[in-house]
């Protein structure tokens, strides 16, 4: 019994010996192997079947939306003013009045406009006087009754009473009134409209001379103009005749046909865009000046590749992407892009048709990047040394 109990006691040590003398089996570690913009993943490595990739393609017809907004076709837009000095005593039209070529606007007291009439009736009145005389004169110097330089006197003031005539009633030609004396000058439209603007009041003292608003402006709003921001990064694809598609968010069941017809020549220093000008026709009315719209343009990258536009972020200014360069290996790449829309980044160059860029884990990869990158490292506090134990 006593060699029993023996022999079981020197059985358990044994097995506790032979346990305490096996080394702990290593576990994976999911630390990636850094260097520079890439990193590797061990083999068997979780975290490589959390990352989705998504290959690069040839680019294919991408729609552009680009902030615009409607105005005034200036070709069809009439700003009215009067060329003298005067006060309006009168207003016609209102405004949304639709009005005709010709029609008059306002009328307006003009002293100014007395004294031009009233030159040009007393220079009628003094031709007039002069034609008598030369051919009184004329008469009497055929009898020898006057001397010859009689006649020439009265042959110089017939020439200046006339140029004096013509040039009086040019210039109320040039108003477009006659020489009756009424001092009221009338304030027309040269073109058929509707009174968009109206910046006058019964009373107001107006001078040509003085800067300031139109008195009044027609347009024809079945012609607008279409003034769209461009930023820089897709002035390449923008040309003269291309078409546009635009959409208002107040009439969302309708879209309107446009086309480019000009492009700036330089961009807004501050935010850096471009004004690029559609014409269009606006028959039904709908759409009003100064309105907000969104200006669609498909359009298609010659030579562009095509990302997915989740696969894309930012970093300092800067889009970047992942991609996939071998199996557990993942490098960092900027890009540029040349047109952007919700699904996908056109690019020119810096990848190859058919890498694999990182779609879903791109902003998880980015952090680890920054956690495993030098300056990071370097910055983290070291671990304290031990000290030493006292003898």
């Amino acid at each position: 019994m006593i060699k029993t109990n023996y022999a079981i006691a020197l059985f358990i040590a044994a097995a506790m010996l032979a346990a305490c003398s096996k080394a702990p089996v290593p576990t994976p570690t999911e630390e990636p192997t850094v260097s520079g913009t890439t990193f590797r993943f061990p083999a068997g490595s979780p975290t490589i079947q959390r990352l989705l990739t998504a290959q690069v393609t040839s680019a294919q017809e991408s729609v552009l939306s680009l902030p615009a907004r409607i105005v005034w076709d200036e070709d069809h837009t009439s700003r009215i003013t009067s060329p003298v000095a005067g006060r309006i005593d009168h207003i016609l039209v209102q405004t949304g009045t639709e009005v005709k070529a010709n029609q008059p606007l306002a009328y307006l007291n003009s002293s100014e406009l007395g004294s031009a009439q009233s030159d040009s009736t007393r220079a009628q009145a003094e031709l007039a006087q002069a034609e008598r005389n030369l051919a009184r004169t004329k008469e009497l110097y055929a009898v020898s009754g006057v001397a010859g330089k009689d006649l020439e006197q009265a042959q110089l003031d017939f020439a200046r009473a006339r140029t004096e005539a013509e040039r009086t009633a040019l210039r109320l030609k040039s108003l477009g009134v006659d020489s009756t004396v009424d001092q009221r000058y009338a304030l027309r439209s040269p073109i058929a409209g509707v009174v968009v603007e109206r910046n006058t009041n019964p009373g107001m003292e107006w001078r040509p001379d003085q800067p300031g608003a139109p008195l009044f402006v027609v347009s024809d709003p079945t012609y607008l103009w279409c003034w769209i921001d461009a930023p820089e990064r897709v002035l390449g694809m923008l040309h003269s005749g291309m078409r546009v598609t635009l959409r208002a968010s107040a009439l969302p069941k309708e879209t309107f046909k446009a086309q480019i017809d000009d492009i700036e020549d330089a961009l807004d220093p501050v935010s850096r865009t471009m004004k690029v000008r559609a014409k269009l026709r606006n028959p039904e009315r709908h759409l009003k000046g100064e309105m907000y719209v969104t200006a669609e343009l498909t359009s298609q990258a010659r030579g562009a590749l095509d990302v997915p536009a989740n696969a894309v972020f930012l970093n300092n200014d800067e889009q970047q992407v992942f991609i996939k360069t071998a199996e557990g290996q993942y490098t960092r790449k900027t890009i540029v892009p040349v047109a952007v829309n919700q699904q996908w980044v056109s690019i020119e160059n810096g990848l190859n048709k058919g890498d694999e860029v990182v779609v879903d884990g791109g902003l998880y990869l980015e952090k680890l990047l920054e956690e495993n990158s030098p300056s990071v490292a370097s910055a983290m506090p070291s671990a304290p040394a031990d000290k030493p134990s006292a003898k």
